[in-house]
């Protein structure tokens, strides 16, 4: 990995961490809290791959928990997760279909398999981490827990679609970004496809 991935990708943590500090709010449920701290790690999905996003997402989450202790260990690998699997599918497709329409179907995909995991995880891991009953979890899906992962991920999944060229345009013309090298890439960043 060179210097300027490392670097770049250091940055877009970096503003992954402070959105997640400074925006914070609840949405449906008083304990379900948006913020938009993906929008950076999608980025690096789609300007390096899945797995640099999943790594950022990795030390992410734990400098997460290590600053604000919320969730402790369990938080940390929720957080985990619900964005590795928005960036690990958002970034697998847009790897293999390097277009605006390939964005946008990683970008759906992500949004949908984030709320399907959650919803799974949260079924499987709030009885054992926070001794709620398998009841009242399943109670919460439909008022909490599913709408807000499909909200959080496709609000994230827009900004990311409305930021990304920008950013990579901006990054490429300075000099600072060398992973996107083939003709598909060069045709979305510089010009709109459908």
């Amino acid at each position: 990995m060179d210097i300027k991935k490392i670097a770049n990708i250091g940055v877009l943590i970096g503003l992954s961490l402070i959105l997640m500090l400074t925006i914070r709010f609840p949405l449906f449920l008083p304990f379900l809290i948006y913020e938009p701290g993906d929008i950076p790690i999608l980025i690096i999905a789609f300007l390096y791959g899945p797995m640099p996003a999943l790594g950022a997402t990795f030390v992410l989450s734990v400098l997460m928990a290590a600053l604000t202790g919320l969730g402790g260990p369990f938080g940390a690998f929720m957080h985990f997760l619900a964005t590795g699997v928005l960036v690990g599918v958002a970034g697998y497709i847009y790897k293999q279909y390097h277009t605006k329409k390939g964005a946008i179907i990683g970008l759906t995909f992500g949004s949908l398999a984030m709320t399907a995991v959650m919803a799974g995880a949260n079924i499987l891991l709030n009885p054992i981490f926070y001794g709620i009953p398998y009841e009242q979890t399943i109670s919460m899906l439909l008022p909490g827990i599913i709408p807000f992962n499909i909200t959080k991920a496709a609000f994230n999944s827009i900004l990311t679609a409305l930021v990304y060229k920008k950013i990579a345009n901006f990054l490429r013309r300075k000099g600072l970004l060398t992973s996107l090298d083939n003709n598909e890439a060069e045709e979305y960043l510089y010009a709109d496809k459908k």
